[in-house]
Formats: structure tokens, C-alpha cells, sequence
């Protein structure tokens, strides 16, 4: 019996050893086709953050390909973010689908690994080509531009921290939609060792105002304007944050809030838009205020429009109330019975204050006032005249030149400017379009960009739907009457509403 087991066994095992070699040759064995990604950088820096597009172009060697089929292969463009100190998790965003890789860069700042992925749709096998991607924000220099696009506000910035010019869009695209942009204000910390230094920026709006981070442009609600308040008035919406040498202002059209500076920011109290003496009988307020805006004007005059009463004031030193106007009266009376138009700053004659306002009675009349506000105190008239210029009844916008004594006002499409004798320049024609802002960007720090702050800044929009907001910079000539140079021109923004010089 077991040898007949044995017997069938050597036969089995005889008939699996023949199968195995008479089986020799028939597997059909190929090489698959094995890709490897060439032409990629070793290493990238974006530096400018919505700015710069991210272009590669690479190559694909592979061992088995013939060509004959085009779009044998299918592409993918990652970049991963390469995880901080005390990170676990990395976040990996798709950035292309097409072969040549086009990203306009909107990642957010940091250092990334960028993967091409390329799938072979025939073996079905995924191959990757690697290069390190570092993301910044270069940010230090450069005109913030406020727009309106379709009520809501919008902020670029014409970054001049390169050599050329580039434009950086949308800063504030991941903050909260702003109703009504209205103006940005820069506060420097103006106190006995830091004159004119760590400007803080306001950004002004029918709705908010708040701090802006300048350097990430990132949104903090804890940026509010109510955080420097003791009480936050129901329904406050600011016209103006200013300060000086000892001393800070926050102004509405229903109050005005005030403070002096020793070393330490301003937490501002009760309004202080009343005259002594007559407490509780609060006035309003034009949004501007008239100073010296000299770097070393210490708690200087600071005059204000009280537009109940169509009457010029003065707030007193001690920061607590406002005084009426005790100057003499040599050119005008300071109750003018009129509305105000506009009322700016120039370093002109020492200092001067320029108002317009309008005739209650007659509105096609405007009237300027000038004033010389000395930095330690004292005001005097200078000038009043009836200005009797092109349209000028119809202006909205109006600049005033930091130091001649040259204004400048802008009716439709046209800029017009004149001097304190009464000449006229040349205006300047924008064709097609309508000025919507006009504005000299006085520097407060202890070193003034003279160059920079010598400047017409207009701001214009096309007709038509869509980003058709310009902003134009002029070098002013230093001789009145001669010729504007061409000026330097950016595009691309909403309805432009104020510019303001973001200083390092």
C-alpha cells in the first residue's frame, strides 16, 4: 500500500516539475513606463503676496513613451505647507491643473513644499517633482489707496519697496465688508523722545473705525476704535483721528474727544465740544482741524469749525473743553454765519490754516479765510477773499500745496489751481473721467519726506462698471504757472476716496 502512495506521488510532483518548465516564456513581462520631472526650480521666493505670479514650466523624460499620445498625461500643481514650531498638521492647497504652472499668488506668508504631480492615465501611476516655495509680504512702503466699490471698501497699496512699482490688491479681502470708506488717518506716538515715530494708521468708514495692521493687513476686531474709549456713543461713527506733540484728537460730526499725551496713548473720556461755561450745550463739528503741523509744535492752538453756530473755535490746553477765538479780527469776523466746504494745513508762512466756506444765502459764493497758527501758540489772520474762479461754486474736491501758497480744487474732469494773488495756472484735463479726491500727504515725523509730501495726489474713475479707479502723482513745478510734469499712474482701483502715504 505504500508503495502504490509513493508510486502516485513521484508521478504528481514529476507532472508539476514538467508543467513548470513547459510553462517557461508564456508571461509576457514589459517595463513600465517610469517618468521623472525636470526643470524645476531648487528653491523660489515670492515676495510679494497677491502681487507676483509663481510660472515653472516643466519637463518630463520618460523610458517608455513614444509620443504618440499628447495628453497621455494629467497634471497637478500642490503646494504643502511646511509646519512651524509646535505644528502637527500642514495644509495642502491646489494651485494648477495644466501642464505650465500660471499661479497669481495668493498663499498665505510662509514656506511651502510645491509638488507637480503627473499621472500616467495609461499604467495609471502617479510620479512627483518637488521645489520649496517661500511666501512673503513685503509691505514696509507705499500709498494706501481707499476705494468704494459699490459701497463697500476696498484697500490697495502701490508698494514702493522695490525698485519698480507693483501694486498689491485687495488687503483687506479677508476682513468683514466695511460700508462707506470714508478716510485713513496716520497718529504718530509724537511724545518728548519718539517725536514722529510707530505711525498708527485709523481706517475711517461709515461704520468702523480701527487700527490697521500694517504689516499682515490681517482684521482684529480688537483694532476698534471702542477699546480706546471709557463709553462708546450709541451709533458713533468718526470723521477724523489726529494728533500732535502732547496731544490726541477723535472728532465726529456729534463730538469730539481729546487728550494729552506723557508718555502713554490717550483713553478718551467725555466730549469736550462746548465752550467754558456754558456746559452741556454741545455743538457740532466739520471734520477737520486747523494746526500747526510742525513735528515740534508742543499742545499747540487747534482750531475747529463749529458748524452749529457757523463759527470758528479753539480747543483750550487743557484738553477738556473748547474757548471761543480771542485773535484779533483784522481780515474777518470768526462767527461767519456760513457752512463749511473744506479747511486744510500747510507748513507755509510758519504755519497756516486755509478754509472755504460757503455764503448761506447766496451758495454759489465760497469764501476763503487763511490763518498763520504759530507752533507755540498765537493766531492770526492773513487773508480773506471771495474766490471768483471756474465752477469753483461746484467743487468737491480741494488740496492745498504744504509749502507755497498755492490751492487747488477739481470741478467734473478738470483740476484748476491758483495763488494767493489771484493767478491762475493751466488746468489739467482728464478726459473720459471724473476727479473724485484730491490731496497733499503732509509727513508728521520728525523727518518729513519733503520730496514725497510735495506731491498732487488725484484720484479720478472712468465711466463704466468694474475696477476703473485711478490714482495719479504729480511732481508740482516750484514756479507757478509752469508746466505739470507727466505723472506716475496707477489703475486697477474702485472709486478712489482718500491716499496716505504708509511710511516705514
Amino acid at each position: 500500500m505504500m508503495r502504490n502512495i509513493l508510486f502516485v506521488l513521484t508521478i504528481f510532483m514529476a507532472v508539476v516539475v514538467s508543467g513548470c518548465f513547459d510553462d517557461k516564456g508564456n508571461y509576457d513581462y514589459h517595463e513600465i513606463n517610469e517618468l521623472q520631472v525636470t526643470g524645476l526650480p531648487g528653491e523660489m521666493q515670492m515676495k510679494y503676496r497677491n502681487v507676483d505670479t509663481l510660472r515653472v514650466t516643466p519637463g518630463i523624460e520618460a523610458t517608455a513613451d513614444d509620443g504618440s499620445m499628447p495628453d497621455r498625461y494629467s497634471f497637478k500643481w500642490e503646494a504643502v505647507s511646511q509646519p512651524k514650531v509646535g505644528d502637527i498638521q500642514t495644509t495642502s492647497y491646489v494651485i494648477g491643473e495644466e501642464r505650465d504652472l500660471n499661479y497669481f499668488v495668493e498663499l498665505p506668508d510662509g514656506e511651502y513644499d510645491v509638488n507637480c504631480l503627473v499621472k500616467d492615465t495609461i499604467t495609471r501611476v502617479t510620479w512627483k517633482g518637488s521645489f520649496k516655495l517661500k511666501v512673503t509680504t513685503q509691505l514696509n512702503e507705499g500709498w494706501l489707496v481707499l476705494s468704494d466699490v459699490n459701497g463697500y471698501t476696498r484697500l490697495d497699496l502701490i508698494s514702493m519697496s522695490a525698485k519698480e512699482d507693483l501694486v498689491v490688491r485687495d488687503l483687506l479681502r479677508d476682513a468683514p465688508q466695511l460700508k462707506g470708506p470714508k478716510r485713513i488717518n496716520t497718529v504718530f506716538d509724537m511724545y518728548y523722545l519718539q517725536w514722529g515715530t510707530d505711525p498708527r494708521f485709523y481706517l475711517i468708514t461709515e461704520t468702523t473705525t480701527a487700527t490697521l495692521d500694517v504689516d499682515t493687513y490681517e482684521w482684529d476686531d480688537g483694532n476698534d476704535i471702542r477699546y480706546e474709549m471709557l463709553e462708546y456713543p450709541q451709533n458713533f461713527v468718526a470723521s477724523n483721528r489726529t494728533a500732535g506733540m502732547g496731544w490726541e484728537l477723535l472728532i465726529s460730526d456729534k463730538y469730539v474727544f481729546g487728550g494729552t499725551t506723557f508718555g502713554q496713548q490717550v483713553l478718551f473720556g467725555v466730549p469736550i465740544n462746548f465752550i467754558a461755561g456754558d456746559d452741556g450745550n454741545y455743538f457740532n463739528v466739520a471734520p477737520s482741524v486747523g494746526v500747526n503741523t510742525s513735528y515740534s509744535a508742543y499742545n499747540p492752538n487747534r482750531i475747529l469749525y463749529d458748524t452749529s453756530n457757523r463759527r470758528f473755535v479753539m480747543i483750550a490746553n487743557s484738553m477738556k473743553n473748547c474757548t471761543l477765538m480771542t485773535a484779533k479780527e483784522s481780515e474777518f469776523s470768526w462767527v461767519t454765519g456760513k457752512d463749511f466746504v473744506y479747511m486744510a494745513n500747510s507748513r507755509y508762512d510758519g504755519g497756516s490754516v486755509y478754509a472755504i466756506l460757503q455764503d448761506v444765502e447766496a451758495p454759489n459764493s465760497r469764501y476763503l479765510y487763511v490763518m498763520k497758527v504759530s507752533a507755540y501758540g498765537g493766531v492770526t489772520q492773513t487773508k480773506f477773499m471771495k474766490l471768483d474762479y471756474p465752477g469753483i461754486e461746484k467743487a468737491t474736491c480741494f488740496a492745498v500745496h504744504p509749502s507755497l501758497p498755492w490751492l487747488f480744487y477739481a470741478v467734473g474732469n478738470t483740476v484748476y489751481h491758483f495763488d494767493m494773488e489771484g493767478h491762475q495756472a493751466e488746468p489739467i484735463h482728464l478726459d473720459g473721467e471724473t476727479i473724485t479726491m484730491l490731496k497733499f500727504n503732509l509727513f508728521m515725523g520728525m523727518y518729513p519726506n519733503s520730496t514725497m509730501q510735495e506731491k498732487l495726489i488725484v484720484g479720478s474713475v472712468k465711466s463704466g462698471s468694474g475696477l476703473n479707479g485711478i490714482v495719479r502723482t504729480y511732481d508740482i513745478p516750484t514756479v507757478f504757472g509752469d508746466e505739470f510734469d507727466a505723472p506716475s499712474v496707477h489703475d486697477g482701483f474702485g472709486t478712489p476716496v482718500d491716499v496716505t502715504y504708509r511710511e516705514k
